[in-house]
């Protein structure tokens, strides 16, 4: 994970991403950036930043604590005020969470959890190993990646699904909630 900068019509934009490789096409590993903008400040409340992480699908399993060692790593590199950090140290302290988890739980009431979805997503039964895990995964893979013609969403739910089930701590709602 790290913190980048974009200048665009005259205007500073802070992204924070998320690189992954994966694949071969047969030319070679390929990589892809994940990112999700978070405005022209770093100086965000901690609601604010739980909006951003929360409401991206890439980011929003990522650990706060994980995005504050980043972000001050960022701040400390480029000598900007660490006052502005605040908001996110606060949401790394997970004294946001009690806000989010009682909006999470209202969202959840009478869904399928996350663990569900996946095994249902990778044609799974609860208690899978993790070899069936990988093998559902490779075999989902290859229908549904983007180089194949597939869904570029519905490949990036497969990778998350398999992720979440195999414990591996990209998706990992427990660093949230």
């Amino acid at each position: 994970m790290y913190l980048k900068t974009k200048e665009i019509a005259g205007h500073k934009l802070f992204y924070l991403c998320v690189a992954e490789s994966g694949g071969s096409g047969g030319r070679g590993w390929k990589s892809v950036e994940y990112s999700v903008c978070l405005g022209d400040t770093l100086d965000l409340s901690a609601e604010r930043w739980a909006r951003i992480l929360l409401g991206s699908p890439d980011f929003r399993t990522v650990s706060p604590a994980n995005v504050l060692r980043v972000v001050e790593q960022y701040v400390s590199d480029h000598g900007l005020r660490r006052e502005i950090l605040e908001g996110l140290r606060e949401a790394a302290r997970g004294t946001w969470q009690q806000k989010a988890r009682r909006t999470a739980q209202s969202d959840r009431r009478g869904q399928e959890d996350m663990r569900t979805k996946a095994l249902r997503l990778l044609e799974l039964e609860p208690g899978s190993s993790n070899e069936e895990i990988e093998s559902a995964f490779r075999k989902a893979a290859r229908k549904h990646h983007p180089d194949v013609g597939g869904d570029p969403k519905e490949f990036r739910a497969i990778v998350d699904a398999r992720n979440l089930l195999l414990g591996r701590a990209t998706p990992s709602l427990r660093d949230i909630f």
